[in-house]
C-alpha cells in the first residue's frame, strides 16, 4: 500500500498532504484515525498503525508540519554527533513562508535555506555539518564551539575550508567570526588529555597545542617549536591491558611518542624523566 511504503520511508510519520497525494481524502483520514489506522501527532502530520516513539519519528513529524522544513540548531547537531547527551526537543528551520507555530517543537525562520546547506540522515532532511555550526555559534559557549568543531572532523572530516564556503553563502549570519576563533582554537576532550596537561603544569614543563588539524590529521598534543607530537593512547582497541601498555611503549621506542593512563596517572616521575629532556628541560 502505498500509504504504508510511504510511513515505512519516514519512520512511521506522513503528512496530511502525502495522504493526498496517495489518494486519501480528508474523509477516509478521519476514518482511519477512528479506527486506529492513523494517529495524530502534529497538525497535518499521522504516525501510521502505532505510535511507537523514537527521537527520528519525532525528528521526521517535525519537519513534516511545515513544507520546506529541516532540522536544525541542536536536534541536527544531535544526529550528526556534533554535540553529546540526550536527544534535544524537535528545532527545525523553514522558509519564512511557513506559518503557525507548533507545539512542542522550535522554529527558526529565514529568507532561504541554500540547497548546498542541506543533507539527508537516514531519510531525515537536515542542515549539514557546517551550516549546522553556523547555526549553533551564536548560542555555544566558545569552548563547547570548538569542541563541536573537532567532532566535525573526526565524524565528517570537515575542515575550514569548507566552513568558509557556508559563510560565504550565508553573510551576514551571527556567529560567523565566532566560529571562526573556534576552528582554531585548541580543545581538551578527554580525561586522559586533562591530567597529562596537569602533570606538565606541576612540572613546570612547556604545554603542547592539542587536537590540532596537523598536515590533515588531527593530533593530541604539539609542540610545533620543536617538532614533537605525542599520542595520548585509549586502551579500548586492544584485547589486554598488558598488550595495549607493550604496544605503546614499543611506539615509544620507534618514532610515535605515545602515553597511557598509566603513564600519567600510574607512572608520572618514569613520564616526566622521558618527558623533559624531550621538552627541553633537565
Amino acid at each position: 500500500m502505498a500509504v504504508a511504503k510511504r510511513a515505512a520511508r519516514q519512520h512511521g510519520r506522513i503528512s496530511a498532504r502525502q495522504l493526498r497525494d496517495a489518494g486519501v481524502d480528508k474523509r477516509r483520514t478521519h476514518r482511519w484515525v477512528a479506527q486506529g489506522r492513523l494517529h495524530r501527532v502534529h497538525h497535518g502530520v499521522y504516525a501510521v498503525g502505532h505510535l511507537a516513539r523514537s527521537t527520528q519519528a519525532d525528528y521526521m513529524a517535525a519537519i513534516l508540519t511545515c513544507v520546506g522544513a529541516v532540522v536544525s540548531h541542536r536536534a541536527a547537531a544531535y544526529l550528526l554527533k556534533l554535540l553529546r547527551g540526550a536527544a534535544p526537543p524537535p528545532q527545525i528551520t523553514v522558509p519564512t513562508t511557513a506559518d503557525r507555530r507548533r507545539r512542542g517543537i522550535i522554529i527558526h525562520r529565514v529568507r532561504a535555506l541554500h540547497p548546498r546547506d542541506v543533507m539527508r540522515i537516514d531519510g531525515i532532511r537536515v542542515t549539514n555539518v557546517p551550516r549546522t555550526l553556523l547555526d549553533l555559534a551564536p548560542h555555544l559557549e566558545p569552548e563547547d564551539l570548538a569542541k563541536a568543531c573537532h567532532e566535525a572532523w573526526v565524524h565528517h572530516r570537515v575542515r575550514p575550508h569548507h566552513i568558509e564556503a557556508c559563510i560565504a553563502r550565508n553573510p551576514g549570519k551571527p556567529g560567523a567570526a565566532k566560529l571562526r576563533r573556534a576552528l582554531g582554537a585548541d580543545v581538551v576532550l578527554s580525561d586522559l588529555e586533562k591530567g597529562f596537561l596537569k602533570l606538565l603544569r606541576r612540572n613546570d614543563l612547556p604545554l603542547p597545542r592539542t587536537n590540532i588539524d596537523h598536515h590533515g590529521d588531527k593530533i593530541d598534543c604539539h609542540w610545533p617549536a620543536l617538532g614533537l607530537t605525542i599520542e595520548l593512547v585509549s586502551f579500548r582497541f586492544h584485547a589486554t591491558r598488558h598488550a595495549f601498555e607493550t604496544d605503546v611503549a614499543r611506539r615509544r621506542r620507534s618514532a610515535h611518542v605515545a602515553y597511557t593512563y598509566g603513564d600519567v596517572f600510574e607512572r608520572p616521575a618514569r613520564t616526566i624523566a622521558e618527558l623533559a629532556p624531550r621538552l627541553g628541560r633537565a
